[in-house]
């Protein structure tokens, strides 16, 4: 009942500024930003109706709803108005590190209003000089009498970096204090208010040096506001233990690639359902095994056997996407709520492990499900009118930010793998291993079995190869990263897929919408063995050329 509404309001309020939005884009007037007309009344009825307090803890005044409901809401947003999502997302994890973080004061001044979406929020890490290597940070803190500190610098590339959605923006700010320790061991994390909060509640004060230094042009999600900021003696307020930051900020990047995720299924599914609906009406050509619609013209695209396979493709990700996301949000719900605390464990590592493929590997297959999509239209669909080129590249950024796809990659296969003694990987696949098992005793998806336990065998044959061949070159992790991702998010795609058939085949009153699941499921997983061994042994191949390459390849004539 709660995503059915959260879809009528997405519907009706937000889908019709997409498009205006991608045209008219934000605007800087005085040193303020202006988002595109309607948003500002948008956001005003989303925040009035409840929804960015749906599922913020009840004892910090939220709804309590659990993060896997929230993970479903996200991507509806993102499919109607991806630009104003990132208005609305940002903020939860904002508010998650200041009430994980935060002292008493900290949470007193800034939970509140950020539970309830009165304040936006952003995160604030990377700089001109400094890109991904956030050990090159120069924002400096300094300590100030009463505890608060000066904070000075400046950072770019700042999503809801200023607005006119909410009266205050609170930015979460990584910076250094005097004598810290160099690289990212000397990075502590700051709140700073856009405007100065006044001594009782959220009252807001004056205005608190945060200056818009650029407003980005930028190739998608134009309406929303990306921004360079610069600090200039900003009052800011320490947020956990000093030169422990970047372990602090990871609870809101680690929440925000989740975000990233859902928004590149939420991009894929609207793509998907243009493309549908576009193939249902437009008629071309005459089907290869023979006239569908003899009476008529010609036959609808959905006829011809070569977009049904591209609609299929994109149906078998978008809905195993969808389960992806909701998972994640799923495991970290147990990490915090289940009473078993094994359970916690477990399904936090878990969490931690699919956190770069749900960024990294439906960032990367989104962008291609939605330019077949894309494709279907033909040459309407390069037309703007259409908005499936906006879809093209809003999608866009999805790889990039929040930690490009090869920083996921590295992180994957590095820190959650070798560095990990497998620990996660054995996880899943004793996760997989237990549906395989289940499903040996079903007859009607046992053929869903075998694959699954090969893909285990390969899972684990791979990783204890690369994690044997980094010890003496430890380049083979760059250079094999990429596709060990790749390989893993075909292998969860074809779990998820096994998963959603067992759960049709066990409906207590089967319809044909069950049928077609598990139709799907089959589908999927007879065409995944293919592309999963390819995957495999194209790793093994690159593997044994790891040591080649080198500058000399690159160097001018």
């Amino acid at each position: 009942m709660v995503l059915e509404a959260g879809s009528v309001f997405a519907t009706e309020k937000l889908l019709p500024l997409n498009q205006s939005g991608d045209t008219t884009g934000c605007r800087v007037d005085g040193g303020s930003v202006s988002a595109p007309p309607g948003f500002a009344n948008a956001y005003q009825r989303f925040q009035q109706m409840g929804w960015p307090s749906l599922t913020v803890p009840r004892k910090a005044g939220g709804q309590g709803f659990p993060l896997v409901v929230g993970a479903m809401f996200d991507e509806i947003l993102s499919a109607t108005n991806m630009a104003f999502s990132i208005y609305a997302t940002v903020r939860e994890g904002v508010l998650d590190c200041i009430e994980t973080f935060g002292n008493e004061q900290v949470r007193a001044m800034f939970s509140a209003p950020l539970a309830s979406g009165q304040w936006l929020g952003t995160m604030c890490l990377t700089e001109a000089d400094a890109g991904s290597d956030l050990s090159l940070i120069r924002t400096t803190a300094e300590e100030q009498a009463d505890a608060s500190y000066l904070l000075t610098g400046s950072k770019i590339f700042i999503s809801n970096g200023d607005h006119d959605l909410s009266e205050n923006i609170v930015h979460l700010v990584l910076a250094r204090t005097k004598g810290a320790p160099q690289g990212t061991a000397g990075l502590s994390l700051f709140v700073v208010p856009k405007f100065k909060i006044g001594g009782e509640g959220a009252r807001i004060g004056d205005w608190n040096r945060v200056s818009v230094a650029s407003l980005e042009h930028k190739h998608g999600i134009r309406a929303n506001a990306t921004c360079g900021l610069a600090f200039d003696s900003a009052q800011a307020f320490l947020v956990g233990e000093l030169n422990r930051g970047l372990p602090a900020m990871f609870v809101l990047m680690n929440r925000a690639r989740l975000a990233v995720g859902a928004q590149s299924v939420g991009l894929a599914d609207i793509a998907f359902q243009n493309a549908t609906r576009y193939a249902r009406e437009r008629r071309q050509g005459r089907a290869l095994s023979g006239p569908v619609e003899p009476e008529k013209a010609a036959d609808s695209l959905i006829s011809h056997i070569g977009v049904k396979q591209t609609l299929l493709a994109q149906k078998e990700f978008v809905e195993a996407g969808r389960l992806l996301v909701a998972w994640a949000g799923l495991l970290l719900d147990e990490s915090r709520f289940h009473p078993d605390p094994d359970r916690r464990v477990a399904s936090t590592m878990l969490a931690e492990f699919l956190t770069p493929v749900v960024k990294a590997y439906l960032s990367d297959q989104s962008g291609q499900q939605i330019r077949a999509a894309m494709q279907l239209h033909g040459g309407f669909g390069y037309i703007c009118e259409t908005g499936m080129e906006q879809l093209l590249r809003d999608a866009a950024i999805c790889p990039i930010y929040e930690g490009t796809n090869y920083i996921q990659s590295l992180d994957l296969l590095g820190r959650k793998t070798i560095f990990d003694q497998g620990k996660r990987v054995g996880l899943l696949a004793k996760t997989i291993i237990a549906l395989a098992s289940r499903l040996d005793s079903c007859s009607e998806l046992r053929e869903l079995s075998a694959p699954l336990r090969e893909y285990v065998g390969i899972l684990k044959e791979v990783s204890e190869r690369v994690t044997v061949e980094a010890v003496f070159d430890r380049n083979t992790v760059g250079l094999v990263a990429p596709l060990y991702l790749e390989l893993v998010g075909a292998i969860v795609f074809a779990y998820l897929w096994a998963w959603m058939a067992e759960a049709a085949n066990g409906a207590a009153q089967k319809i044909r919408w069950h049928q077609e699941k598990i139709e799907t499921a089959v589908h999927y997983m007879r065409h995944s063995q293919e592309s999963v061994r390819h995957l495999a042994a194209l790793l093994r191949v690159r593997l044994a050329s790891a040591t080649w390459i080198g500058e000399a390849q690159f160097l001018a004539e």
